[in-house]
């Protein structure tokens, strides 16, 4: 007569085929049916030859921490606390994608003063979106970097990024009329136009997978966008009195040709 094989190991035997990962997998699996069944879904829409190697994680946590890491590789990047192992219920991910927005908000510009030289300076001939006197302590720190007098000079500028355009497309300083776009949170691209209390107040993007490929798309352009006003800070710095300077008699040779050209 066969041996009866326990229960448990038949149990075991079955978990096991069906390639449960662990009993915290599986007490989440059962407990947010729908959220699990969702993640799935994700895994084989966005990562599909990843997805043995993600399901197969031991825990919740760890399944969306590889996946937010493979997603990344292919993506754009998401919140740090996914690909740390944070967060550990399906449900945490699948309701929004968790994206990482780049918008300078109320409280990064007012520490402008604080930032690298070439920002400061950049920033000084921009008008301000804000209207409660930050550009004076902003002026403090530029003449810590320029004369007195070039400041001054600078101080009066305060273009608008229509204005910045209007003046600087088209030549070597053009970074500074789309880093006038980015103080002014209107580049059009989702990640530099959004900081999180926006993010937080409006509806966040589905896990489609238009909204996916629309999102590295912008990603894309928002690194090209950094790219470009990071390598203008980066000569501004090499030469800062010099060449602020040059930026500065640029800006104001082209407003005089403006008030000089009719209608």
């Amino acid at each position: 007569m066969p041996k009866r094989a326990s229960p448990f190991l038949t149990l075991a035997q079955r978990l096991l085929a069906r390639r449960i990962p662990s009993l915290s997998s599986l007490v989440a699996q059962i407990s947010d049916a729908e959220s699990y069944a969702q993640f799935v879904n994700m895994v084989k829409m966005l990562l599909p030859e990843r997805e043995k190697d993600i399901l197969n994680q031991p825990t919740p946590a760890s399944q969306i921490a590889r996946f937010a890491t493979y997603f990344e590789d292919r993506y754009f990047p998401l919140e740090d606390p996914l690909k740390w192992g944070d967060m550990e219920s399906y449900g945490d991910l699948v309701y929004r994608i968790p994206v990482v927005v780049l918008g300078l908000s109320y409280d990064d510009y007012h520490e402008m003063p604080d930032y690298r030289p070439g920002a400061q300076l950049m920033t000084y001939l921009i008008e301000s979106p804000w209207d409660d006197g930050i550009e004076v302590s902003l002026a403090e720190a530029c003449r810590e970097h320029v004369p007195d007098e070039l400041a001054e000079r600078a101080g009066r500028i305060t273009l608008s990024p229509g204005e910045a355009h209007r003046l600087l497309d088209n030549t070597r300083y053009r970074p500074l009329a789309l880093w006038a776009d980015r103080l002014h949170l209107s580049t059009g691209n989702f990640f530099l136009d959004n900081d999180y209390e926006m993010l937080w107040n409006s509806m966040p993007p589905d896990w489609t997978k238009e909204n996916v490929e629309g999102l590295t798309r912008e990603w894309k352009q928002a690194e090209l966008h950094e790219e470009e006003t990071g390598d203008f800070m980066a000569w501004l710095e090499g030469d800062l009195a010099g060449r602020f300077e040059e930026v500065v008699s640029f800006i104001e040779e082209r407003k005089r040709d403006e008030e000089k050209t009719p209608g």
